[in-house]
């Protein structure tokens, strides 16, 4: 399987998982205190740790002798472009800088795939 396959399988995988946490939890929420949501600019944990798993299932050369907040961090930085409204080829440019190791270099295919997971978690 490529790595743009993988990374499709990634994406639908990590949209799957958002799509859960999306169903009626009126139940839930009746007794559950209210909470408020991240600050701006932070992003939630669990959709960090997913796009983590998510990046070295799909990834793992790119993923290579990098932690987890190293990844989360291309995360946060990505989310940070997209907001701040830069078109989708400057984030995907920033993103093949960000997402190179030292060992081995992101395609303009997987920034695009890392692109669309991104946005997911965004």
């Amino acid at each position: 399987m490529s790595r743009t396959t993988a990374a499709l399988a990634a994406s639908a995988t990590v949209f799957a998982l958002l799509l859960a946490g999306c169903g009626d939890d009126s139940a839930a929420t009746e007794s559950a205190p209210t909470t408020t949501p991240a600050a701006t600019g932070q992003l939630d944990a669990s959709k960090a740790g997913m796009f983590v798993v998510s990046y070295r299932n799909a990834f793992p050369k790119l993923a290579e002798g990098r932690d987890d907040a190293a990844l989360s961090g291309l995360l946060s930085k990505t989310c940070g472009d997209i907001t701040a409204g830069k078109s989708k080829d400057d984030v995907v440019a920033g993103i093949e800088k960000n997402a190179t190791n030292g060992t081995t270099t992101a395609t303009t295919q997987e920034a695009q795939a890392i692109y669309e997971m991104s946005k997911f978690m965004c």
